[in-house]
């Protein structure tokens, strides 16, 4: 099991030369993975898509890499480049009636004129360079990777707790129930009483009555399936590594069934108040239980 939430960095060192690259996470539905790679590891990019991909498919990731030079570097003027904008610049100001004048600092800020010596996008990846960016890309993913189970095995234990609790509560509802049921059974017969003593009755509205008022007095069936619902859910926390959105529906019908019954419980009168109110907490509880389940992967 493991979160969608986590953080970790990876450092590599070559001769003149830091390498970092960090990795963030938060919970999405989907995955939206967002690469920034320095000039000199752009080839890179479409394998390190495929290999961050293979191993999380869902959420919104961050993934940065940064060089850093430790020495002195030599500075690179692409001066034909600078001949180029001019001309062109130039060109434009004349067909417009423009004036062409353009000061040093701007041209240095357009695309390609100055860097830093050292490779260069496009061309090929020094191997020792290459190397040493997997070395601290997968530093980065083990972190990352350690730092999700652990924070996803903190939402498990307290999902578990609050599972736990909503058995107890579900238990407490069946036991109210079932101390009701005079009371209902009363309820019950004085419906059918008045309905028999309208002239004219037909039989069979007669028979629809009876059912529908045993089906409102009886929630037995709602929190036999919310047991099995809880169990399924407890199953999945267990066994199984991506269950974030099974978690998800479980807890969906959870939150239906609990309707049905906090539904059923508002016609039994005052008697009903204890289980309304419990049931209601319950309902509280799967809501909270939805929030940890949408950080879970």
């Amino acid at each position: 099991m493991r979160s969608m939430t986590g953080y970790a960095e990876g450092v590599a060192e070559l001769e003149g030369i830091t390498l970092e690259v960090s990795l963030r996470s938060v919970n999405h539905r989907f995955l939206d993975l967002r690469l920034h790679l320095p000039d000199q590891l752009l080839l890179l990019e479409s394998k390190v898509r495929k290999e961050i991909q293979a191993r999380n498919p869902r959420g919104h990731l961050d993934f940065r890499v940064n060089l850093e030079w430790r020495t002195a570097t030599n500075v690179v003027v692409d001066e034909d480049l600078i001949a180029k904008y001019i001309q062109l610049f130039q060109k434009l100001g004349a067909q417009h009636g423009l004036s062409s004048a353009t000061d040093m600092a701007t041209l240095c800020r357009l695309p390609g004129v100055v860097a830093l010596a050292g490779p260069s996008a496009g061309r090929e990846i020094p191997p020792q360079l290459e190397a040493a960016f997997w070395k601290a890309f997968e530093e980065t993913m083990e972190r990352w990777d350690a730092m999700r189970a652990e924070e996803a095995q903190f939402l498990v234990e307290d999902m578990r707790e609050r599972v736990s609790g909503i058995r107890k509560a579900l238990g407490q509802i069946a036991q109210w129930q079932q101390e009701m049921l005079p009371a209902i059974q009363r309820r019950f017969q004085e419906r059918l009483q008045a309905l028999l003593g309208q002239p004219g009755l037909d039989p069979t509205r007669l028979a629809q009555e009876a059912a529908l008022l045993a089906d409102r007095a009886d929630t037995s069936e709602e929190i036999l399936r919310l047991q099995s619902h809880l169990t399924q859910f407890l199953g999945l926390l267990e066994g199984e590594a991506d269950a974030g959105r099974k978690l998800d529906f479980l807890l969906q019908e959870m939150h239906r069934e609990l309707n049905t019954l906090l539904a059923k419980t508002a016609g039994l009168g005052e008697g009903s108040l204890p289980i309304t109110q419990t049931g209601l907490e319950t309902k509280a509880e799967v809501e909270k239980l939805r929030e940890q389940v949408q950080n879970l992967q």
